[in-house]
């Protein structure tokens, strides 16, 4: 079994066993005002991805906010009329950009980077010791996103509804994209050219520097309507942030990834 699908299992189960448990405690206590009962549904969303710098490194710095499409399956259990227990599998989109001078790393635009060596005369060129160039990049990060949340909901027809919770994230893809037209530069002034102008576009894979797994917490507020007898329209915002900084390597800095999302989604209630 591998590593993704533990920790996928291990949140099930986790999830499984406190809902399981919340449930028997309810039952005991509130048997005569609750209804077990269990929603399943589908939300696509805009987000605003973030890429947060957490220490002082030229490779994580300035970075700012990209925009994607999230989308999941929900699967809440309600236990009281107050209280029920959200879990949910989605795809999430983040990352950041940054215009500008900038350097570039050892492992980005590797075929342009060769076709300059060897420098007769400078030093060679390293993350310690990098180039510079005036460019568009992208840190392009996709996760698979498994919330579990504590939700507290207020009214029938029209429901308003607080959700808090932990979550882990499994990444999926990690891309570096890079476009625009630059000479390269010995300093981060710009001021020290050692080439013409030449094509900076490219899409490097950095999967293998970033880790597999990202653990943070969730914050959600939203509105429901209900459809008929058992089907349920909802819109939902929530706030996420990783706890944990996602680079693998000390040298390319600490950064943690967060987001803000707006989803539309609908819901079908299982009695």
């Amino acid at each position: 079994m591998t590593l993704i699908k533990k920790n996928l299992l291990y949140l099930f189960i986790i999830g499984a066993s406190i809902s399981s448990f919340a449930q028997d405690n309810t039952a005991e206590s509130d048997t005569e005002t609750t209804k077990t009962e269990i929603k399943i549904g589908g939300k696509v969303g805009y987000s605003l991805g973030s890429l947060t710098s957490s220490t002082e490194n030229i490779f994580t710095d300035d970075y700012e906010s990209i925009s994607g499409i999230d989308f999941g399956l929900t699967f809440e259990f309600k236990l009281t009329a107050l209280i029920s227990m959200q879990t949910e599998l989605n795809y999430t989109h983040r990352g950041g950009e940054r215009n500008g001078l900038q350097p570039v790393t050892a492992n980005e635009l590797s075929e342009t980077l060769n076709s300059f060596y060897p420098f007769t005369g400078l030093p060679l060129i390293t993350n310690a010791n990098p180039l510079y160039a005036t460019f568009d990049s992208e840190s392009d990060l996709q996760y698979l996103e498994v919330p579990a949340l504590i939700k507290f909901g207020w009214g029938d027809n029209l429901r308003f509804s607080a959700a808090i919770g932990p979550y882990v994230g499994i990444l999926l893809k990690a891309t570096q994209v890079t476009s625009g037209t630059s000479p390269f530069y010995l300093d981060s002034e710009g001021t020290m050219p050692i080439s013409d102008a030449v094509s900076l576009d490219a899409k490097t894979n950095i999967k293998d520097d970033l880790k597999t797994v990202n653990f943070g917490g969730t914050f959600a507020i939203g509105i429901s309507k209900n459809i008929g007898d058992m089907g349920q329209l909802f819109v939902d915002a929530r706030a996420s942030y990783g706890i944990n900084s996602i680079q693998i390597k000390d040298e390319y800095g600490e950064s943690n990834i967060g987001g803000v999302i707006l989803s539309l989604g609908y819901a079908y209630k299982l009695q």
